[in-house]
């Protein structure tokens, strides 16, 4: 019997998933899902929760017990065989911690007195440097528009009805836009190590895009549907000057050179772009001075109060709130520090009340206002071998508000001077969220990663929803319920 390619394909791909589980982690007193628990499926393996409880391995692939550690709650070991098939759900047990058991030398050090022993043991805890580390890094972007407007005001060439239905299917654009509810996300994995400051290596195993062309409203695509319309009304063979608001741009433009670049999008992807999110995250997950997670640590920067103690896999955390102690300190969070090493075991931070990002509010004067309004972050550590602590995981959620109003004008270089003239109104709100999962690399796997090993482009994947067939046994982070529902529609 013959049997196709794909067909043996589709039943490879079966096999290999087939010890597959999705398992969602609760507490075990209410049933709320619990996030960011450390899941351990052997030495130097394993994933990690998403904010939903959720989390997904290849059972087959545990070594030994299956093990799940959160802050607050007691370990939990299982083995794979005492997991039975129809039992997704995995519950901890909270740990109820007596402050008498976390005293040291009879009484529990302030809240600065933490926080001081954290920064005389950072090098010994946290080491700037160490080995590559394989990761697994998402970014999801999200445009959500509160209005917007194209309208075309004048056209020389158009009559009154020809005038009419052109700004008709300008309004519709955005019509269209501030309806769809449009996600954008990036998936890749695979392997970087720091060579220096100020350089690093990358070697990518894979990357997937999950976008939706046809409902891709992003700030670029808005551009380009925009000029296309634009370019309608424009004699392409003609030059012309260009005026938005209060300034003229007295050099010519040709809108048929303009208007026709870079309107297709590849099928790769650079892999200097990709390490620079990678380089990037792992320096916000670092210690290092300039850092964001060093600038926690400056009493003169920041106020601390002791909150709570906690429990984790065995050892007593501390947890340590802090605020800004100065006009130009930002942040409010919450370090959790284990008692013992005084290493940090997770930061969580977040803009503190009243505080923010960048701001320009030019609105009256230029139309133009721009504020920072979301900067959240979760970094968890783990114990090496060696009793130092890496960046385990990573998360970074940024937000901003955007509102653009203004008038294009285009006046033809020509005797006849014909003008277009377009409004556009644009108010909306972007938010990013970036991830990503690190691990040390197995002795002589990353480590002796070199730059001639470094490939400038890698093949960029477009499927038309998340398959987690396509990472085989790769280990990922377990998407979100929006990712998971993700469909590109067919037109």
């Amino acid at each position: 019997m013959r049997i196709s390619l794909m067909a043996f394909l589709l039943f490879t791909v079966q096999l290999v998933s087939a010890q597959a589980r999705t398992f969602t982690l609760q507490d075990a007193e209410n049933a709320k899902p619990i996030p960011f628990a450390t899941v351990v499926t052997g030495p130097g393996s394993g994933t990690i929760t998403n904010e939903e409880g959720i989390f997904t391995i290849d059972l087959s692939s545990v070594s030994g017990d299956l093990k799940i550690s959160c802050l607050g709650y007691r370990s939990l070991a299982v083995a794979p065989s005492d997991m039975p098939p129809g039992q997704n759900i995995l519950q901890l047990q909270p740990a109820a911690i007596n402050l008498n058991e976390v005293r040291v030398g009879g009484a529990i050090p302030s809240a600065d007195a933490i926080v001081r022993q954290v920064r005389e043991r950072l090098d010994e805890n946290h080491p700037s440097s160490g080995p590559g580390y394989t990761i697994f890094y998402r970014e999801s972007d999200h445009m959500k528009f509160d209005d917007l407007v194209l309208e075309l005001e004048k056209a020389s060439d158009l009559n009154r009805e020809e005038l009419r239905e052109a700004d008709a299917r300008l309004r519709q654009l955005g019509a269209d836009i501030v309806k769809a509810n449009v996600r954008e996300y990036l998936d890749f994995g695979g392997v970087w190590k720091a060579v220096s400051d100020t350089s690093s290596i990358l070697q990518v195993d894979q990357a997937i895009e999950l976008v939706d062309h046809s409902r891709d409203f992003s700030m670029d695509n808005i551009q380009k549907r925009a000029q296309a319309i634009i370019l309608d009304h424009l004699d392409t063979t003609q030059t012309y000057k260009m005026k938005t608001g209060l300034f003229k741009i007295e050099d010519s433009i040709s809108p048929g050179q303009e208007f026709a670049e870079g309107s297709e999008r590849e099928d790769s992807i650079g892999t200097g772009y990709l390490k620079e999110k990678v380089s990037r995250l792992m320096a916000m997950g670092g210690w290092k001075d300039g850092t964001r997670l060093r600038s926690f640590l400056d009493p003169d920067a920041y106020e601390y109060r002791f909150l709570d103690a906690t429990y984790f896999d065995g050892y007593y955390v501390y947890a340590i709130g802090f605020e800004p102690g100065k006009r130009k300190s930002k942040y409010s969070g919450v370090l959790y520090v284990e008692a013992n090493s005084f290493a940090v075991l997770k930061a969580d931070y977040r803009y503190a009340r009243g505080k923010g990002g960048d701001k320009v509010n030019l609105k009256l004067l230029l139309g133009i206002k721009y504020e920072e309004n979301l900067s959240r972050g979760t970094v968890i550590f783990k114990r090496n071998e060696d009793n130092t602590f890496f960046p385990y995981y990573i998360e970074i959620d940024s937000g901003n508000y955007v509102y653009l109003h203004r008038e294009l004008k285009f006046i033809e270089n020509s005797p006849a001077r014909k003008k277009v003239r377009f409004d556009f109104l644009l108010e909306g709100r972007a938010r990013e969220r970036e991830s990503m999962l690190v691990q040390p690399v197995a002795a002589g796997s990353g480590a002796s990663l070199t730059a001639a090993e470094e490939i400038e482009k890698i093949p960029l994947l477009r499927p038309g929803r998340f398959e987690r067939s396509v990472w085989q046994d790769a280990t990922i982070i377990e998407p979100l319920e929006d990712m998971k529902n993700f469909r590109v529609e067919e037109r």
